[in-house]
């Protein structure tokens, strides 16, 4: 029997508000190089590469975000770069990707991966794959990535493992905790084998379909719609209408915490989402006084401090500390460590404005 080949799908559709004003829409968060060489989408495509190769990688992202996201990846297949005509969540994107790999290869393997994650090393990020590859075969089953908590994150999902475990060190999911509050994270943080869900997974490219037919069956038929329709002039055309009509949910909401066959694998990996300004300290290391500078910056009295912005513009700061400052042309950000989820509010306020809605 000839072994299932493995397929990706980079999840290139966020906006990533709370690293604003250097994140836009029309140049969101996994766009931005943050002082790297290469943007984190494109660190993403490079680090799959050592695992699956670029022809058989999906990029699923929306309009506003195709034309920078395209020309980062101009080494995908243009069949293989889908762009949503209106946002559905992480189901109906998934979904989207799923029914274009098994158009092509029925018996796929697929592992999903959002754009704007910091995975190091990546050796140890494709034996994890491996890994999880493995068990969705084995196991006819859905498999999330565990990554083991560093501190008592609110903004993460956790997975509770059962005490089952196959050979691979993969754990039968128990349940699902969704965002917690900070008394229940440190709670759950001190549970030896209690995990952040990194929202990477891997299955059977028919097993997920599988799964959304029974827990999303108007998401599966709005998709075997637009699969019977794909490829053909007149259902290019209905591609927008058809999409518009998928309900909205994520894949976790919608299958992962309803199905009993989901499996965990535990992350051999160093891991960020780069959920805010306070990660730039998990990508560049901090000068002496722990500030961590990308840009021309002078600073006296300043430290533990995150300043960014462009080397042709100087910030000076006398007598800081825990600051996060990030200048650009039109705008300028200064907030306190401790509020750097709090950005997400900055950009709500300028959305309700018609003067400022530009800026986003």
């Amino acid at each position: 029997m000839t072994k299932p080949k493995l397929w990706a799908i980079i999840m290139a559709g966020g906006s990533g508000e709370r690293l604003w004003p250097l994140s836009r829409k029309r140049h969101p968060k996994q766009t931005l190089r943050l002082g790297n060489k290469r943007s984190l989408l494109q660190e993403t495509a490079e680090r799959l590469r050592g695992i699956v190769p670029m022809e058989r990688v999906v990029v699923v992202t929306t309009a506003n975000q195709a034309e920078i996201v395209r020309k980062q990846l101009p080494s995908v297949r243009w069949q293989h770069f889908l762009v949503e005509p209106a946002s559905r969540n992480t189901a109906a994107a998934i979904g989207l990707g799923t029914v274009t790999i098994l158009r092509e290869d029925p018996e796929a393997v697929i592992v999903v991966v959002p754009a704007d994650h910091v995975i190091r090393p990546a050796q140890n990020f494709h034996r994890t794959i491996r890994r999880a590859a493995g068990v969705a075969v084995d196991q006819e089953g859905l498999v999330c990535l565990g990554i083991k908590p560093t501190y008592p994150a609110t903004g993460f999902g956790y997975i509770e493992p059962m005490g089952e475990r196959v050979s691979s060190g993969a754990h039968r999911v128990r349940r699902f905790i969704e965002k917690p509050d900070l008394k229940r994270a440190n709670q759950l943080i001190r549970r030896p084998r209690i995990v952040w869900n990194g929202g990477i997974f891997c299955w059977k490219g028919r097993v997920i379909m599988r799964a959304i037919h029974q827990w999303l069956p108007a998401l599966y038929n709005g998709l075997e719609a637009i699969r019977k329709a794909s490829g053909t002039p007149v259902g290019n055309l209905r591609l927008k209408e058809l999409y518009k009509q998928l309900p909205s949910i994520s894949i976790d909401v919608g299958v992962l915490e309803r199905s009993r066959n989901v499996w965990v694998v535990p992350a051999d990996f160093s891991w960020d989402d780069v959920g805010s300004w306070n990660s730039l300290g998990f990508l560049h290391a901090g000068n002496a006084d722990g500030n961590v500078v990308l840009g021309s910056h002078v600073g006296f009295d300043t430290s533990g401090s995150i300043l960014v912005g462009d080397p042709k513009h100087m910030i000076a700061t006398v007598g800081v500390k825990d600051l996060i400052i990030v200048q650009t042309p039109d705008a300028t950000l200064v907030c306190h460590k401790t509020q750097a989820q709090a950005v997400r509010k900055v950009v709500a306020a300028l959305a309700a404005s018609s003067k400022w809605k530009r800026l986003l």
